[in-house]
């Protein structure tokens, strides 16, 4: 997997770097059934520390497909959680669609009425 990570303005570059590296990890562990070379993850975050606030733009390109997130907050790791879980729920969707599984019926209930008792 392609990875590119981007940091601008970040206090603790170390500890961001590492939970975005980890996340990502996470990420490719459910992508393995695709080719490493046919993936990619791009990943742009950046504190403003006049209102600290933490952006994070996050697209990871899939055969056949483009997840992306934006998120901003004022909690760096939040931020950056809740990026890489959107796009896991889009890939989540992806990997259904292709499945067929929106094209599926749930199973029929049974409704079992009762009719009157026979005294």
């Amino acid at each position: 997997m392609k990875r590119l990570i981007e940091l601008k303005h970040v206090g603790p570059k170390g500890r961001v770097r590492g939970l975005i590296e980890e996340l990502i990890d996470r990420l490719e562990e459910k992508l393995k059934h695709f080719p490493s070379e046919a993936l990619s993850v791009h990943v742009l975050f950046e504190e403003n520390g006049t209102h600290k606030l933490s952006r994070i733009a996050l697209t990871c390109h899939v055969p056949g497909q483009v997840a992306a997130a934006h998120e901003e907050s004022r909690d760096p790791g939040a931020t950056i959680r809740e990026a890489f879980a959107e796009v896991e729920r889009q890939l989540v969707k992806r990997n259904a669609m292709q499945r067929g599984a929106h094209r599926r019926r749930p199973p029929s209930v049974r409704a079992v009425v009762a009719g009157p008792e026979e005294s």
